[in-house]
This record gives structure tokens, C-alpha cells and sequence, in this order.
């Protein structure tokens, strides 16, 4: 029988390559059937493209947020679109939520309001150039990586798919198997110990917790709010920041350490304002 944390490991992995894998196929035959229409069709719904990011996201599981981030590293979708997807997606928490019958709602509400805001504000006034360029240097709409050389035939195109995908699948197992490891051997118990008596705090110490890739990181923090041991304002902070394992994918995808940890320090930054705000406003959804 094999232990806990390594099923839920290869059953995360599978996921996630079921996913990527024809993904990046389809990029990369895209690339050169339809290339140039793409970037014409990006470049004037590129406005929206913070909306569909924040409401493609809202739906279970960490699917759209793991494919935005191909999105993002493909210079197909901004770092705004990025960010909102990211924000809007609760990852398995549904699942929790759900079968108990609790009101997720205001939830998801509080998290596309602040996916939304997120989204737009960094477009606009911190990541700028995606718009003012017209795309011209973020999308030349290269679906393959850059370092390799393109082929035009689907067998070719097929067993570059495979080895860059299996590079990332790689990195996606060996991280997650470590985190899973050592989140078998930490209880909600302990987790409920910890963040009773923080009031306040709690949405910065839910919000950093919720960076730690992995379904169960979404699933423990779902499950702490249903318990009440966290505050509302905590679990939307936790919840923006739990995006699954789309930090780990960004990073698979070649993007440098010190870029991924940005934008997750842009995705805890403003989970955090947000969760603190509606914790000392007391606002509801």
C-alpha cells in the first residue's frame, strides 16, 4: 500500500500532464496554422481578457489557473489576466464546501471582486507595456519554447510536445511529492491550534499559507473556515492565494525563480489587503 501523500502525488501529477501535455501540442500546431490571426484576435479583446481570467477562474479545481499560466509564459495572456485567474480560482475548496451544503457564494464574490481589481490595476498602471505595445513584444504568438528550433511536421511537433512537457511534469511530481510529505505529517488540529488567537493576522498567515502549491493547501484552508477557525476575511485571503499547482507549472515552464516569486509576492500582496480589509470592515458579500 502506498503511503498518502505519494497517491495523492501521482494523481496531482496525472492531472496536471493530462493537461499540459495536449496543451502545449496545441500551442505549438497553433503556432503555425494560425499564428498571425491569433495575435489580431488577442490584440483587440485584450480589454476583457482580466474578466474571462477571473471568471473562467472561478470554476473548481486549479484547471484554468494551470492553463493561464501556459498562457502567461506563452505571451498569449498579460500578467493582469494572470493575476486574475489566479486570484478567482479556490481550487478544490469547492469540494469541501459542497457536501457540507455551506454557502460558498459570498466567497467566491469577495474573490472575484478583488480578482478583477487585481487584474486591471496591474495592466493598467503596473504592467503597462502589455497594452501600450499592442502586444508587439509580449505576443508574437511563440508557442514553443524559444530555444528550440520549430517543426512544421505533427511528428516532430509531437516529440518536442513530450520532452518539454515531460520536463515540467518532472518538476511539478518532485515539488509536490516534497510538500504532500510534509503536509501528511501536519493535522487541522495543529493548523487550528495555530491560528486561533492571531485575530488580525489571520489573513496574512492564511494568505502565505495558501502559496504552498498542492490541492490540499485549498482543501485545509476550506476546511479550517467550515470548522470556524479562521475568519471570513482569512479564507478569502487563503483562497486567493491557493492557486493549486500554477506557480509550480510557471516555473516549469521556464520562467526564472525570481520572476515566479514576484508574481506570487503581487498574488499574496493583494489577497492580503483584501482579507485584511474585509476583516476589519466586517464587510459582506
Amino acid at each position: 500500500m502506498y503511503p498518502a501523500f505519494l497517491t495523492e502525488t501521482i494523481l496531482s501529477t496525472f492531472r496536471i500532464a493530462i493537461i499540459i501535455i495536449p496543451l502545449l501540442f496545441f500551442f505549438e500546431w497553433l503556432n503555425h496554422r494560425y499564428g498571425e490571426k491569433i495575435e489580431a484576435i488577442i490584440k483587440r479583446s485584450k480589454y476583457f481578457m482580466p474578466l474571462i481570467g477571473a471568471t473562467f477562474g472561478l470554476l473548481p479545481g486549479c484547471n484554468v489557473a494551470v492553463i493561464t499560466a501556459i498562457f502567461y509564459t506563452q505571451g498569449v495572456a498579460s500578467l493582469g489576466t494572470l493575476i486574475a485567474a489566479l486570484i478567482a480560482t479556490s481550487d478544490e475548496a469547492i469540494f469541501v464546501f459542497i457536501p457540507l451544503g455551506f454557502n460558498f457564494i459570498p466567497l467566491l464574490i469577495a474573490k472575484f471582486i478583488l480578482a478583477l481589481i487585481a487584474g486591471y490595476s496591474i495592466d493598467f498602471f503596473f504592467h503597462p507595456k502589455f497594452f501600450k505595445n499592442s502586444l508587439e513584444k509580449t505576443t508574437e504568438i511563440d508557442f514553443c519554447c524559444a530555444e528550440h528550433p520549430h517543426n512544421k511536421e505533427i511528428a516532430q511537433m509531437f516529440k518536442h510536445t513530450l520532452k518539454h512537457g515531460a520536463r515540467i511534469v518532472l518538476i511539478v511530481f518532485l515539488v509536490l511529492l516534497s510538500l504532500n510529505y510534509i503536509q501528511d505529517r501536519v493535522s487541522v488540529a495543529s493548523y487550528a491550534h495555530l491560528f486561533t488567537n492571531y485575530g488580525y493576522f489571520q489573513p496574512s498567515i492564511i494568505g502565505l499559507i495558501g502559496l504552498i502549491p498542492g490541492c490540499g493547501t485549498s482543501v485545509g484552508i476550506a476546511t479550517l473556515y467550515t470548522k470556524e477557525v479562521i475568519t471570513f476575511g482569512a479564507a478569502v485571503a487563503g483562497l486567493s492565494t491557493a492557486s493549486g499547482e500554477a506557480l509550480i507549472v510557471l516555473y516549469g515552464q521556464g520562467l526564472t525563480k525570481k520572476r515566479v516569486i514576484k508574481i506570487a509576492a503581487i498574488l499574496f500582496t493583494f489577497s492580503v489587503i483584501w482579507g485584511t480589509l474585509i476583516q476589519i470592515t466586517h464587510i459582506t458579500f
